[in-house]
């Protein structure tokens, strides 16, 4: 009896002193739940690939501020520098990198698709001031690649830095030429993959492109990554692996406030036609430029969007006609010359140098030996001829 009313009596104070301190425990429960659901949550997302939402917020004039990952990347591609899942990497991890020739005549860029996804791409003139792309495709796939066209010597130079497979339509051959696509093909041990011999299995047939009121310019063919992988391992059985190739070294992006607020990049290659020159033009957000050829914006056609790149480099190289008679062009790939990087809205003045064929072309400071890190993503390189 005396025990009952004992606990009687502590179950009443217990109750009014509830009721006296209710606001003070209601505000330590609700801060002790918060304090352990949030310590959980930041606990639990590198495994289960949870968001971190940024408590800072956002303000018209600067960028969301990521504070983490939303899924672990640690696999470092090893031509962007860009950062992959374990899951994410295992697409390209086991594969060659992939070079393709692009048409890029101005009645040809209504059909350009995949570009935006490479990781890394060439421009130069092929003949006459107008200039085609070699585009590398490794870290993603990319259902549609094109209008793939025909190949050039020097354009094969740079797949030998990987090596690539190199995909391509015919090309130039004409006999005795050293621009001869067949006998440097042959002579380099190129993975080469061409239209004219892999056809329909590997190229779809997209239409022709057209001028002069229906005069054919060039035929339209598209190309995807599984195609071209599934092609160079079934002509080169055992080579569809990832090469043992020199990297670039990459860092990461400048911060916000230490990014330049505009920059822009004007360049031509012969100074005509004005079709071919180009600018890129920097957008602080992103820390990336927008491309813009012949005063338009250029597009890839698979989203609809303006092509960027993270790093734009100008490359100097000395150019000569071919000597066959026709308007083949050669450039020297090996040895150095004079470069300007473009990267976080600043300009380096850089020189390139490349030992070899089998060997990367890389960039350092103008006058030292300090190799530049990039930013990592798609790097576009504008050979320009002197």
């Amino acid at each position: 009896m005396i025990l009952r009313e004992r606990l009687s009596k502590s179950l009443s104070g217990f109750v009014r002193f509830l009721r006296t301190h209710r606001r003070g425990i209601f505000l330590t429960a609700w801060f002790l739940f918060v304090f352990a659901a949030g310590g959980g949550y930041v606990y639990l997302a590198q495994y289960f690939s949870l968001p971190i939402i940024n408590p800072l917020g956002s303000s018209d004039n600067e960028p969301v501020i990521t504070l983490a990952d939303p899924m672990i990347k640690e696999t470092v591609q090893p031509i962007s520098g860009t950062f992959y899942s374990e899951k994410e990497a295992e697409s390209w991890q086991g594969n060659r990198p992939l070079a393709v020739m692009i048409d890029n005549h101005v009645l040809a860029r209504p059909y350009h698709y995949g570009l935006q996804k490479a990781d890394l791409i060439y421009e130069a003139v092929a003949e006459g001031g107008i200039t085609r792309f070699l585009a590398v495709f490794h870290g993603q796939n990319v259902d549609k690649i094109g209008p793939v066209r025909s190949a050039r010597v020097y354009y094969i130079t740079w797949a030998l830095e990987f090596p690539a497979y190199y995909a391509h339509v015919g090309g130039a051959s004409t006999i005795g030429s050293p621009a001869n696509i067949h006998t440097y093909i042959a002579a380099h041990g190129v993975l080469d993959l061409d239209q004219f011999r892999l056809g329909a299995s590997t190229f779809t047939f997209g239409g022709n492109v057209l001028y002069n009121g229906g005069m054919v310019l060039s035929h339209i063919n598209y190309t995807s990554t599984k195609k071209l992988w599934k092609a160079g391992e079934a002509l080169y059985p055992g080579t569809n692996k990832l090469p043992n190739f020199s990297k670039w070294k990459f860092k990461a992006d400048a911060p916000y406030d230490l990014r330049s607020a505009t920059q822009k990049i004007p360049f031509s290659f012969w100074g005509y036609p004005e079709a071919y020159k180009g600018e890129w033009r920097y957008d602080r957000t992103t820390n990336s430029y927008l491309r813009f050829q012949g005063g338009a914006k250029h597009l890839d056609q698979a989203t609809k969007k303006q092509l960027s790149a993270k790093n734009v480099v100008l490359a100097h190289m000395t150019d000569n006609p071919a000597g066959d008679g026709t308007g083949h062009r050669l450039y020297t790939t090996t040895g150095q010359g004079n470069a300007e990087i473009y990267l976080d809205g600043v300009k380096i003045l850089a020189t390139w140098k490349r030992s070899s064929l089998s060997s990367r072309m890389k960039f350092y400071k103008r006058g030292t030996s300090t190799e530049i890190s990039f930013n990592r993503g798609l790097t576009w390189i504008e050979v320009i001829p002197k």
